[in-house]
């Protein structure tokens, strides 16, 4: 009796090793490398902050009062909220592309259990999204302190702890993405959601004015992100901006793996 393999987008078979969780996330390992989409979407988002970052940098220290610097970290977590699209679609194609080219019947025939899929695809995600988020942490930093010159606080440990913060964020999107993608199914729809939830909500809640919204809007993902990635104080710590985060996220992929367990196919 033959037993099926999950295939890889391109169509390519993918033997796990091992059985059970890990089994599971090297096969996941070996498809997210074996496609180009990766490496673009990588590439992509550090081009972004490469390209974003003296531009970003410079409108901050324009706004600042005469004489005063702007800390690298928050141009680099600035920066990121334009670069986090490119991890974002990394994660959803992780899912979508799957069920584009039908290749999750495969996937789904080798790793029955859809909860251990689903935390092997989630892990995977994650864990990339968290070391390309320090990666790009370290260049929003390093471009910023090369643009700004004078203008530009560097504090070696702030820095640090800036890009350190941003991989953990990414993580977390990264994990919600996937989550979103999961009971989607579709790449667009999900890049609408996630776009949608994470900047343009939260605009048009704050801009309401009306008390229950702009505190609803006070503890969305981004500003969350953004309370914890530059440990703000204002409106709540960055402890409880990383609460926020994992709440959002696992909230999320609960709602996805009772998606993904409902429907076939």
């Amino acid at each position: 009796m033959t037993t099926s393999m999950p295939v890889t987008t391109a169509g390519q078979p993918v033997r796990a090793s091992g059985g059970g969780l890990p089994g599971a996330v090297a096969a996941e390992w070996t498809k997210l490398w074996s496609v180009r989409s990766t490496w673009w979407c990588l590439l992509g988002g550090a081009g972004l902050m490469l390209l974003t970052t003296p531009i970003i940098g410079a409108t901050m220290a324009n706004n600042k009062a005469k004489g005063t610097t702007v800390p690298v970290g928050d141009v680099a977590v600035a920066t990121v909220y334009v670069a986090q699209f490119a991890l974002i679609a990394l994660a959803m194609l992780m899912i979508t592309a799957e069920y584009a080219s039908g290749s999750i019947r495969t996937t789904l025939q080798s790793v029955p259990k859809r909860g251990r899929l689903l935390a092997a695809k989630t892990a995977m995600a994650a864990a990339v999204s968290f070391l390309a988020g320090i990666v790009y942490g370290l260049i929003g930093v390093g471009v910023s302190s090369l643009s700004l010159g004078d203008k530009g606080e560097t504090a070696g440990g702030d820095a640090l702890g800036s890009a350190l913060r941003i991989g953990v964020y990414l993580a977390l999107v990264a994990v919600l993405a996937v989550a979103v993608a999961v009971a989607v199914r579709s790449a667009a729809g999900t890049l609408t959601i996630v776009f949608v939830g994470l900047t343009v909500l939260p605009v048009v809640l704050q801009a309401s004015d009306i008390d229950p919204l702009v505190a609803l809007a006070e503890r969305m993902p981004n500003s969350a992100g953004t309370v914890f990635m530059n440990a703000d104080t204002s409106p709540y710590g960055p402890g409880m901006g990383l609460l926020l985060l994992v709440l959002w996220a696992l909230g999320t992929l609960a709602l996805g793996f009772y998606v993904l367990r409902k429907r076939d196919a």
